[in-house]
């Protein structure tokens, strides 16, 4: 396991996939909680009304809906830009259009390392004539 700084204090830890420290994680959590139970609550909630009332950063708010920690209705209007392009969307990291287009190039990069590897010639040589013969005759 390797160390990492914390993306949330900056402080030097284990590396762990969330990127924060065990004290961090603990909050995080904690944080997690607070909007759940809030939107629980008031299903309507904009991101500055959960972040007045929790306390929790608007950035952390925004990470536990990007992430699927914290889940919304359909009926509820919490935006966010999508990565790429920066249209709002209300759920994952892309937006459809995004989404297609990566799914597309990456099709694309898998087919053109397929066509490579199966276009490779792999090439045979011989130190005499005769096993060349032998090989050809097979």
């Amino acid at each position: 396991m390797g160390v990492k700084y914390c993306a949330e204090c900056g402080k030097l830890c284990a590396d762990h996939p969330s990127g924060l420290c065990n004290a961090c994680q603990r909050v995080d959590e904690e944080n997690a909680i607070k909007v759940y139970e809030y939107l629980r609550e008031v299903k309507s909630a904009s991101i500055e009304e959960i972040h007045e009332v929790t306390g929790v950063k608007h950035k952390t708010i925004l990470r536990l809906i990007k992430t699927g920690r914290v889940a919304t209705d359909a009926e509820v209007a919490i935006s966010y830009p999508c990565e790429t392009c920066g249209e709002p969307i209300t759920d994952g990291r892309l937006c459809l259009k995004c989404s297609k287009k990566m799914a597309e190039q990456m099709r694309s990069k898998a087919q053109e390392m397929t066509d490579a590897y199966r276009n490779k010639i792999t090439r045979m040589y011989y130190n005499n004539a005769n096993e060349k013969a032998e090989e050809e005759k097979k």
